[in-house]
């Protein structure tokens, strides 16, 4: 009989943790051999247990789940990590995949879509929830300009870092960086979306879906 999938669930919300623990060891091959609420959290437990797969949330307290999972691919870059986020803009899928991210699937997928997605991964195969999938082929097909797109995922996420208002020295601290290294980046960010100040860059942030709207 062959071992379980060994799993790592990684959710700041326990209730959503708790959920789908209870569902994914419904199943025969999958066993959650742990649980974490931040980023940090679960690059300190990937030091002591050895799971075959860490389930990821994006959106996270602290480190953003795309700082997370760069900095466990550099570490262990052969460990599937499947996202699974609310958000299914395509700017957070195409960063997430290029961050290293063996798959993508969204939190108004079916339950079934997890264990199917963490088999997926496990053997090798991309995993994507099917509406981001067809968001992916959509975006192939279209003209449409998704600035975004350019920038790489350190880049993305000091884009959503400040468009969500965090100043120089939280983002470098947040991303262990120096704040230098996150000013730079910023001038950058601004060239390469062909923007000049800070509010046009929440209003980009914003309508492709990296920040929530502020309330009028």
């Amino acid at each position: 009989m062959r071992s379980p999938i060994r799993i790592l669930l990684v959710d700041d919300h326990s209730v959503v943790r708790a959920g789908y623990r209870r569902f994914l060891e419904q199943e025969p091959d999958c066993q959650v051999v742990g649980e974490a609420s931040s980023g940090e959290e679960a690059y300190a437990l990937l030091q002591t247990i050895e799971p075959d797969v860490v389930i990821l949330d994006v959106s996270m307290p602290g480190q953003g789940g795309l700082s997370v999972l760069r900095r466990m691919k550099l570490r262990w870059p052969l460990l599937p990590v499947l996202i699974f986020s609310m958000h299914d803009n395509l700017p957070f899928v195409v960063q997430a995949l290029r961050a290293g991210a063996n798959g993508y699937i969204t939190k108004s997928s079916e339950p079934e879509s997890m264990v199917k997605a963490v088999r997926s991964v496990v053997s090798g195969v991309q995993a994507l929830s099917a509406d981001v999938a067809s968001k992916m082929a959509l975006a192939q097909s279209s003209t449409l300009s998704q600035p975004t797109l350019g920038l790489s995922a350190r880049e993305f996420e000091i884009f959503r870092l400040v468009a969500g208002g965090k100043t120089h020295e939280a983002i470098a601290e947040l991303l262990n960086v120096s704040v230098k290294t996150v000013a730079n980046n910023h001038s950058l960010i601004r060239q390469k979306l062909g923007i000049s100040t800070d509010i046009e860059l929440y209003r980009l942030a914003r309508d492709c879906g990296a920040v929530e709207a502020v309330p009028a």
